[in-house]
């Protein structure tokens, strides 16, 4: 059993986690807090100095408890920057564009046609000579060219442009990325063209955070000289500096398919490797005076402070950063380590900083990765015991790849929709495997600056392990089942999944029995949950138009299946980012695909798709895509209407042929072709909906059979 007189960060920082989530609930300023804050800290103090309170020894704790609940309530309101009177948005005019300067906050991402920019504002106005001192943060997206590209982390610019809010997903169920970027403190973004913004100056003073971008752009230079080929480029550039910008998507793919998008992403992980290097090494000295310990120390946080910094500083990152920087002190100091509790110290640490890393997917699972590391991991372990060392060595490896599994389930389950089974195969190659790819890339670095001979062995052998690694990721992607996706489960249900296994640790913990009873009722529960689900998908009929810029998309949904309606032209990244998370939410396990340019009739026993004619049970839908003839004497009886891609047809001639009940217009038509059937709608009073303003159309159909 744990003693929780050792582990006070742990007590405190549930208190603390308390306070944060209030307030990202509520998000309403506390009056007073600061005075209640010291309040707090004074009662605390008489608490402990008045004799006699033995009965009331609880109060301590409730008063501390309550101080961090608060404290964590305050850091996170103050955190937000829209709380802030000083905020840009309180600056500028509603409507109409606005004239804001600031520097580049992070290395700029060069796209398709932009190049985006974290701006870190510093004054604003309505005109430019109007700007007033400002704070905030801005996504800001210029122009591609020349200029823009040349642009780096430090760099003062201004611009002339219309600023607006990042609007919630056009898509039932797709990826929220305004929720994303306000967890980032930034709720607003502008796009600007060529000539609407100019540099004020370059980055002229000192920063360690922008000399730790300026060498990581050094050394992926030195990266880019020695893996030639780009896949292994790539990965290596994400693996050692955590650089992924030039990472292809089947790459990318292939990696989560595998359970192997760890390796990508620098994390805790690529820290602990570069401890373990670092110590190896450093236990080669046999001084062992204090003035050693100290300077061990110290080689210790500069090394992985460094690290951190050069690799983008990311959660994960820092956690560990944060969390091992803890261990090299206490161990210099002869203090005794408990690791949760240094766990939970460097958390705490971290969410003082940034509270918003709380609801950050990586910060959340290295967090579960690490606890169930150090909880489960002996325990598997322990369930086989293999006399090989070899052998012995590959299980006990395997088993921290089932114990971090094992804990970070619910929440892949609930972000990714996904679960790859043969996590433990690719662990198994790919860990170690990593290890001596940061280690060889780290040696080439060293070696390119002194010794160019040594340097290009090195490189080729780092491209050799970074090539045998991505071979071995596309081999076990095409392996049978080597994924299941398509899961789709709720925040309650990921609740209950943790809430059973916290029961079975538990159980396990103090060894009774009524604990696991505890778990195996929630695991009941979960499974209800699943059927009641299934039993509401079975029953599903649904119609969406999906809002894809510049394309068109249908689904039908019939049970478990889909009919799906798409342009020709679409691209596949684009079609499953706009409906995949609606699929897997509404349990399709198979779609057809039909093009909307297809002359073929498709009849099934409840659908019929042919020339723009489609009717699905009994509802029925036109889509009009080109100009048309009917000569028929009876109007065409339709439910909806659907233009797509600009047709050119009037909107009394669709009157005179078609009996409607509801004009829809897709995100493929013409802005300004679209606001002029609007104002013809209006003034004949004819129900419209225009996709690209109000997002997809969705519609839940009636469970009849037509005819």
């Amino acid at each position: 059993m744990l003693n929780w007189r050792e582990l006070p960060f742990v007590r405190l920082l549930v208190a603390f986690l308390a306070g944060i989530l209030l307030a990202i609930q509520f998000n309403h300023q506390i009056p007073g807090l600061p005075v209640a804050l010291l309040a707090l800290v004074l009662l605390l103090f008489l608490s402990k100095k008045i004799r006699g309170l033995y009965r009331y020894r609880w109060l301590p704790g409730v008063l501390l408890n309550l101080f961090f609940l608060l404290f964590g309530y305050g850091v996170t309101w103050q955190h937000h920057e829209l709380n802030h009177a000083s905020h840009f948005s309180k600056k500028i005019p509603p409507e109409g564009e606005s004239y804001l300067v600031g520097h580049v906050a992070e290395a700029p991402i060069k796209k398709e046609k932009w190049v985006k920019i974290e701006l870190r504002v510093r004054g604003a106005g309505s005109t430019a000579d109007s700007l007033k001192p400002a704070t905030g943060n801005l996504l800001l997206y210029l122009e591609r060219d020349s200029a823009a590209e040349a642009l780096a982390y430090g760099d003062e610019l201004v611009f002339s442009g219309r600023i607006s809010v990042v609007e919630p997903p056009e898509n039932p169920h797709a990826f929220d990325y305004g929720r994303y970027l306000h967890f980032q403190n930034i709720h607003y973004q502008a796009f600007v063209k060529q000539g609407r913004w100019g540099l004020v100056e370059k980055r002229a003073h000192f920063s360690a955070y922008g000399t730790a971008i300026s060498l990581q752009n050094q050394f992926t230079e030195v990266l880019r000289r020695h893996l030639p080929t780009e896949n292994e480029f790539a990965v290596g550039a994400a693996l050692i500096f955590g650089y992924r910008t030039e990472v292809p998507e089947e790459v990318l793919t292939a990696y989560s398919q595998t359970g192997a998008m760890h390796i990508l992403a620098v994390s805790g992980m690529h820290v602990g490797i570069l401890f373990i290097i670092l110590n190896f090494f450093l236990k080669q000295v046999k001084w062992r005076s204090r003035t050693w310990r100290i300077v061990r120390a110290v080689i210790f946080l500069v090394s992985i402070w460094a690290f951190a910094l050069v690799t983008g500083a990311s959660p994960s990152v820092m956690r560990s950063t944060v969390m091992f920087s803890f261990v090299v002190v206490g161990d210099a100091m002869h203090r005794n380590k408990n690791f949760y509790n240094t766990m939970s110290a460097s958390a705490f640490c971290l969410l003082i900083y940034d509270p918003y890393w709380l609801l950050s997917v990586s910060f959340q699972l290295s967090y579960l990765a690490i606890l169930g590391i150090v909880y489960f991991q002996p325990k598997i372990a322990r369930l086989w015991v293999i006399e090989n060392k070899a052998g012995n060595y590959l299980w006990q490896l395997n088993s921290v790849s089932l114990a971090a599994q094992l804990m970070t389930l619910p929440f892949t389950l609930l972000y990714f929709h996904q679960f790859p089974t043969y996590f433990w195969l690719s662990s198994l190659l790919l860990v170690p495997l990593s290890a001596l790819e940061l280690g060889t890339g780290l040696l080439l670095l060293l070696l390119d600056a002194i010794w160019q001979g040594g340097a290009w062995a090195v490189g080729w052998a780092l491209w050799g392990m970074l090539w045998l690694g991505n071979e071995s990721v596309m081999l076990i992607q095409k392996l049978p089942a080597a994924l299941l996706d398509g899961i789709w489960i709720g925040g309650g249900v990921a609740l209950l999944l943790y809430l059973a296994l916290s029961g079975m640790m538990t159980a396990i913990s103090s060894k009774k029995f009524r604990w696991v009873l505890v778990s195996l009722a929630l695991l009941l529960a979960v499974g209800i949950n699943y059927a009641f689900s299934e039993f509401r998908h079975l029953q599903n009929r649904q119609l969406t138009v999906y809002s894809i810029y510049k394309h068109s998309a249908i689904d039908f949904f019939d049970g478990e299946k889909a009919y799906s309606l798409v342009s020709q032209e679409i691209s596949e990244k684009s079609l499953r980012y706009a409906v995949e998370s609606n699929r897997f939410a509404n349990g399709i396990d198979e779609v057809e695909i039909f093009d909307f340019e297809d002359t073929t009739a498709h009849v099934t026993d409840h659908f019929f798709y042919q020339n723009g004619l489609i009717q699905f049970y009994d509802t029925r839908l036109y889509v009009v895509s080109a100009p048309f003839t009917y000569t028929g004497e009876e109007k065409v009886q339709v439910d909806y209407l659907l233009m797509r891609g600009t047709p050119k047809v009037e909107l009394e001639n669709l009157i005179e042929v078609f009996d409607f009940q509801q004009l829809i217009f897709d995100a493929s038509n013409k802005k300004w072709k679209v606001e002029e059937w609007k104002i013809q709608c209006e003034q004949s009073g004819i129900d419209y909906f225009d996709i690209e303003t109000d997002g997809a159309f969705v519609v839940k159909l009636a469970r009849k059979k037509a005819g």
